[in-house]
């Protein structure tokens, strides 16, 4: 299962074996150690975070407690292996077994998820769709 701590005010730490698929469509295969990837919009690494949130006011408020469906489905790999691609100008799409925890020990698991990059959403760490607003 992937594991995702949801930092306050700051990035995403994602841990277990997982393939990231990036926006050019290039396939890696994460063997499980930890990554950090930003969800403010404004890192000049991306996907990884660069701490960029830490020099304007950024704000999570994350509401792990919420209802959250995805309406269009990514199935996983044959094998089940939890696959997580990075949609251009859009979010993380997570397919596969996930379980997201915030620094209150808040948590939410489930199958299928879009997580907002842009860092606009406004039922972080979900995406809203902001992204199509700003893109």
């Amino acid at each position: 299962m992937l594991k995702i701590k949801l930092i306050t005010n700051g990035p995403l730490r994602i841990k277990g074996p997982f393939v990231y698929i990036d926006e050019q469509k290039v396939s890696r295969d994460i063997k499980g150690d930890p990554l950090t990837l930003c969800r403010c919009g404004r890192t000049k690494m991306a996907p990884f975070c660069d701490e960029s949130h830490k020099f304007f006011s950024f704000n999570t408020q994350d509401q792990l407690k919420r209802e959250y469906v995805v309406s269009n489905e990514q199935p996983n790999l044959d094998d089940g292996t939890t696959v997580v691609t990075g949609i251009e100008n859009g979010p993380l799409h997570i397919s596969g077994p996930t379980f997201l925890v915030d620094e209150s020990h808040v948590s939410w698991e489930g199958n299928n998820v879009k997580l907002c990059r842009c860092g606009c959403s406004q039922i972080k760490p979900f995406c809203d769709g902001a992204h199509k607003r700003i893109f």
